[in-house]
């Protein structure tokens, strides 16, 4: 499962003066020979680094670092346990750092050496899901978990041990202190950048009141709730699936209010433009802050590798007058290039326009005049 702790670590790390790789490889579909695909393409992207490693004008340390990071990676990459998506690996041996993810898309090939993690790839894959808070409340105790896609894992729990024979005032004295507690855990998770969105089970009459005491800021990223009879004694299972149903409604929703958003300030003539063709000119323009395409699209184009100049046919890149190769899929192209530019990627389920134009973009500067 992809952590937040892991991510973190990725973000924060800095070689101090050593060189930091990295890496990001696609991950073949097809179950057969997946693993000699992935080492024959990374060990084709070590070829471009692997002279860094005798560079005298470069420290001793730091060319040692490289070598082993060399080594390490192609050691990796020949593990049989890759799913389809892509993979991305830092390492910095030098300083005894090395951390892999699994992206559940697949990305274009890059490697990088920097004294930092070149982590804008990354970013750009994960920032489409949403990592959850789920949290099952009831009057005895709690239990937090983790969600992020289709992965579920414990976080913490909390119980109340509420002495017999207490009348009722005490008893909901008790359990609105108990509630405070499990709100002061999950807000200090918030704080610490561990989940974006929050998701609350419980019994029906005590969700309310849960509900009532929540921060402002927890209220701000409460994605929704769901009744379980047995409270935080619930199974692992009954959560997840109701935690699930949750988030594909509140991303449903979310994803039909941002392609709304774009289309409302496309008719208006402001900053988004709307189907294939201009998103493709606004690509070549590096003018897309946020791309939205319907999941699953495909459709052939060109491209000019030079340039980055995209377009559904052509012969020749008219910024630089070179010839363009085509593109068995431009808009996968498209996302590449918005991507190398900072841009964000969101990838449409939703039945929205899209269903028919395809692709939309908020834009971060008025289109130049298409050439």
């Amino acid at each position: 499962m992809i952590t937040a702790d892991t991510v973190n670590r990725i973000l924060r790390f800095n070689g101090q003066g050593l060189p930091v790789v990295s890496l990001y490889a696609p991950v073949p579909c097809q179950p057969q020979g997946r693993v000699v695909s992935l080492r024959s393409e990374v060990d084709s992207q070590l070829h471009a680094i692997r002279p860094m490693a005798k560079d005298r004008s470069l420290g001793h340390d730091a060319r040692l670092s490289i070598r082993g990071d060399i080594d390490r990676i192609m050691d990796v990459a020949g593990q049989e346990r890759w799913p389809p998506g892509a993979v991305a690996l830092f390492s910095c041996s030098g300083r005894g750092f090395f951390e892999e993810l699994i992206l559940p898309r697949q990305i274009r090939e890059r490697v990088i050496v920097d004294e930092t993690t070149w982590v804008r790839p990354m970013l750009a894959v994960l920032d489409e899901d949403h990592r959850c808070c789920v949290a099952a409340v009831d009057r005895e105790g709690a239990r937090l978990l983790e969600l992020y896609r289709d992965d579920m894992q414990e976080r913490g729990t909390l119980s109340l041990s509420a002495k017999p024979g207490l009348d009722q005032d005490k008893l909901e004295e008790l359990t609105k202190k108990h509630f405070r507690e499990v709100i002061t855990m999950i807000d200090k998770l918030y704080w610490g950048g561990e989940f974006e969105l929050l998701i609350v089970g419980g019994h029906r009459p005590q969700l309310p009141r849960f509900l009532d005491l929540l921060t402002h800021e927890l209220r701000g990223v409460l994605a929704g709730t769901f009744p379980v009879d047995d409270g935080a004694r619930s199974s692992f299972g009954e959560l997840k699936r109701h935690a699930i149903a949750v988030v594909d409604r509140y991303e449903r929703a979310e994803e039909e209010r941002m392609v709304a958003e774009v289309v409302e300030t496309s008719a208006a003539g402001g900053l988004a433009v709307l189907g294939i063709e201009p998103c493709l000119w606004a690509g070549s323009a590096s003018a897309i802050n946020r791309l939205m395409i319907q999941d699953g699209a495909i459709a052939p184009g060109v491209i000019c590798d030079r340039k980055h100049w995209l377009a559904l046919a052509g012969d020749t890149c008219p910024v630089c007058d070179r010839p363009v190769r085509p593109a068995p899929d431009v808009i996968g192209e498209l996302v590449e290039v918005v991507i190398d530019d900072g841009g964000a990627i969101k990838h449409v389920s939703a039945h929205t326009v899209l269903t028919e134009r395809v692709a939309a973009a908020s834009l971060r500067f008025p289109l130049p005049p298409k050439r």
